[in-house]
């Protein structure tokens, strides 16, 4: 474990024990900045530029490109905000650098934005908008919404939901767990870089496959430690957590991805519906959903699964291991200027 280098940093971690409580405090009265003021946003930006700069044409060059795509934005994120907190932090002091540290966290998940973006889906729906719930959904999918029937706007909705809750909530919890500041940056970096270049189009065939691959293998273990804590959720909220269990290790693998499906199949199996895009997956039991308010549900298991992950995993493991490296990082840079 990489430890504080000195007394003063010891100081701090009652302050850094504060940063991913008040981050989760913004996150659910606030939800997103603007996105002038988004580092995510930031990211985004650079990837692009990076990769519409990049030379096409030979497969050894797109390919170290791809890795360049998603190195270069990391580190130039992880340094740049790093060292604004750091410095912060000196002049100051320790409440002030807290409160940075919370609001950067904050932009690495998001929990409020998941529902505000699915939630009104539901009283199109109720009032029988299709077109209109339609719209909203073709906001957050990259499917074709067009011909949707309503069963399958509400399981797209729902799925959005239970895909995000890893890419978009635990993921971050984790690597913010694991090594602070620098640990979300980085996870949000891969997620953005497999966002825009690791499709697989031909454009993007060589120059994403390192953001593809960097991304999976950032997901697996979380993915997969989503399903104790779902099970969990869907108990508590007196949903079938049995059929939650079985629909996972029964329908985990339908999705190309190798993590999405252990989120979906086991919310669609808890709730007892069936998440089904047409001509590639079907997961859970029962028919697709025709009642909106599993849209709801879905968000309240991704709340509470939230919840529980930030009390068992992220919380410990920050104060174990994330802070100090955080700190250490910081630390570094403050005496590389001097």
């Amino acid at each position: 474990m990489i430890l504080p280098k000195d007394g003063r940093d010891l100081e701090l971690l009652p302050y850094a024990i504060a940063i991913p409580v008040l981050a989760l405090v913004i996150d659910l009265a606030f939800g997103e900045p603007p996105n002038r003021f988004h580092p995510v946003v930031w990211i985004g930006r650079v990837i692009g530029y990076l990769d519409h700069r990049t030379r096409r044409g030979r497969k050894a060059v797109e390919k170290a490109s791809g890795v360049f795509v998603v190195l270069f934005p990391a580190l130039l994120f992880i340094i740049s905000l790093s060292l604004i907190l750091a410095l912060t932090r000196e002049l100051l002091g320790a409440v002030i650098w807290a409160v940075a540290s919370a609001m950067v966290f904050k932009t690495m998940f998001a929990i409020r934005s998941l529902e505000t973006h699915t939630a009104p889906v539901v009283k199109d729906i109720q009032r029988g908008d299709l077109e209109s719930a339609r719209k909203k959904v073709s906001m957050v999918v990259s499917r074709d919404v067009n011909r949707l029937d309503r069963p399958h706007v509400i399981s797209c909705a729902a799925e959005t939901v239970s895909e995000n809750l890893v890419d978009s909530v635990l993921s971050p919890m984790f690597y913010f767990g694991l090594a602070g500041i620098p640990g979300a940056i980085m996870l949000r970096v891969t997620n953005t870089a497999d966002g825009m270049v690791g499709y697989l189009s031909e454009r993007h065939r060589n120059v994403g496959w390192f953001a593809a691959r960097l991304d999976d293998a950032m997901h697996y273990l979380v993915a997969r430690l989503s399903l104790p804590f779902i099970v969990l959720s869907l108990a508590l909220l007196g949903k079938d957590w049995r059929n939650g269990w079985r629909s996972a290790l029964r329908d985990r693998r339908q999705t190309s991805s190798p993590n999405k499906g252990w989120p979906m199949a086991t919310i669609a199996g808890g709730l007892g519906v069936r998440f089904e895009k047409e001509g590639y997956y079907a997961m859970g039991t029962g028919s697709v959903p025709d009642d909106p308010t599993v849209i709801l549900d879905t968000i309240k298991v991704m709340k509470v699964t939230a919840a529980l992950f930030f009390l068992l995993v992220l919380l410990p493991l920050f104060t174990l291991l994330g802070i100090h490296v955080q700190l250490s990082v910081e630390n570094w840079l403050l005496g590389l200027i001097g």
